[in-house]
């Protein structure tokens, strides 16, 4: 459906299980499924010339054990979606975020942030903290925003130490072998600096895993490890993307 609107995918699509919070996209070839109970994240960014709508949901399959859960981080995105204009400080965005999933007895993910967006460029530069903090940055007007509360019945952070299967050109050094710089080419002109995901890269060359692991040895390619709560808690996400202007601020996700 993004492709047939002339939109491409801004990141490979998140499909995170249970406490598994951020980054799981599937291989080629992965056999995972989803079974009764589980607490799915689907976290999907879109692109049309670069500019960015990021935004996620959490589906519970078949059952309706975490609906507080899931309700907690779907109220403190909208307490945090109320507090934007112009010159919110964004510490004051995740104090609201904070206090909206304790009041529910939950933990936000201190660790996981939402993100300024502008073209071609996910992360832009100012984290959105899922709980308070003394960071004194602004949301300044003409500002693309994503907000993304995390909340789990776990400690509250991330970890990651397992590779996934997405990844971004953060270089471009050339290197002793033709078709690695082909490559690596083909993947500029395709997905400029925005994340990808392995199995994309089928089409370039059916060596492709190969030829990403030797860009990620002499760091053209950064790897995006496969984040999960450190306690194994269950984990709920919410998101939405917006527009700051001089007068309004639009939720542009909805």
């Amino acid at each position: 459906m993004v492709r047939e609107r002339d939109a491409k995918c801004a990141f490979p699509i998140n499909i995170c299980i249970n406490e598994i919070a951020a980054h799981y996209a599937p291989r080629e070839g992965d056999t995972l499924q989803f079974s009764r109970g589980d607490l799915v994240k689907i976290d999907v960014g879109v692109h049309i010339d670069g500019c960015i709508a990021d935004t996620a949901a959490t589906i519970e399959i078949s059952t309706s054990n975490w609906s507080e859960l899931m309700r907690a981080s779907e109220e403190a995105l909208n307490c945090a979606l109320e507090m934007i204009v112009p010159r919110v400080r964004v510490g004051a965005i995740g104090a609201a975020i904070e206090t909206a999933i304790t009041s529910r007895g939950f933990k936000p993910i201190c660790n996981l942030t939402g993100h300024t967006m502008e073209r071609n460029q996910l992360h832009a530069g100012i984290a959105i903290p899922n709980v308070a903090t003394k960071e004194r940055s602004v949301l300044k007007s003409n500002t693309a925003v994503a907000i993304e509360p995390f909340a789990t019945n776990g400690k509250g952070r991330v970890d990651g130490d397992k590779g996934g299967n997405i990844y971004q050109v953060i270089g471009n050094s050339k290197l002793r072998d033709d078709r690695a710089n082909r490559f690596l080419d083909q993947l500029i002109n395709e997905f400029d600096y925005l994340p990808f995901a392995g199995r994309w890269c089928a089409k370039f060359s059916d060596k492709y895993n190969a030829l990403i692991r030797k860009h990620r040895m002499h760091r053209n390619l950064r790897s995006y490890p496969i984040l999960s709560e450190v306690s194994s808690g269950m984990v709920a996400q919410s998101e939405h993307s917006t527009l700051i202007l001089d007068n309004s601020v639009i939720v542009y996700t909805r």
